[in-house]
């Protein structure tokens, strides 16, 4: 099985879980409480970290990001292998976290986006550096660009999401933090092809 497809498959598995939890949580009560990104207590309680990005609203919530998640892993899965991709979700979920926990808003929220956003912004880099930033590759600075402002779009209250309205106006922090996350998943991502390209190779034994 291919690199590609196993990181399509892992993508696959966290969005149904995503998808299966809310009607879990319909079952047992709201776990959300246990598990969502809490400020006054995330840094007692760290397992909010991750898990506050793969509990939802509700199942509409859910449904969206799962798919969302999916599309972005499988339009993007040549550059990963299961290692860097889980790699790069890892980074840009702590980022994420720690990013809103700076800002300081919101004080509480669940959901992928924040995910996505970063893994977007990750992948557009990766597909735009393996073309050496050539000025004829618009279509990847194009995506970037159009990305960052509707996160901005989003900050300054342009662009509404009839989804997380009723979480609240500050998604779009949440957002911009998974942008910082993406940034940073795409430096370590490049460090660590540049240090593997840059070994010596062992010399040829002469037979």
């Amino acid at each position: 099985m291919s690199e590609r497809i196993q990181v399509i498959i892992a993508s696959a598995i966290i969005a149904v879980i995503a998808i299966w939890l809310p009607f879990y949580q319909a079952e047992t009560g709201s776990l959300l409480d246990q598990y969502d990104y809490y400020a006054n207590v995330i840094w007692q309680e760290p397992w909010r970290i991750f898990t506050a990005h793969i509990f939802h609203l509700d199942a509409t919530h859910a449904v969206t990001n799962a798919i969302a998640l999916v599309l972005v892993t499988l339009f993007f899965a040549h550059h990963f292998s299961v290692r860097t991709w889980f790699n790069a979700v890892i980074v840009i979920t702590v980022i994420c976290i720690v990013v809103v926990w700076l800002i300081g808003t919101p004080e509480r929220f669940v959901g992928l986006s924040a995910l996505i956003h970063g893994l977007l912004l990750t992948s557009l880099l990766l597909e735009w550096s393996q073309q050496n930033y050539a000025r004829t590759d618009w279509l990847s600075p194009l995506a970037i660009g159009l990305l960052v402002l509707k996160v901005l779009l989003e900050i300054i209250g342009v662009m509404h999401s009839a989804i997380l309205l009723s979480a609240g106006a500050d998604y779009g922090y949440i957002h911009l933090a998974g942008l910082v996350g993406g940034v940073i998943a795409w430096r370590l991502h490049r460090k660590r092809l540049a240090s593997i390209t840059s070994k010596p190779r062992p010399p040829a034994n002469n037979e």
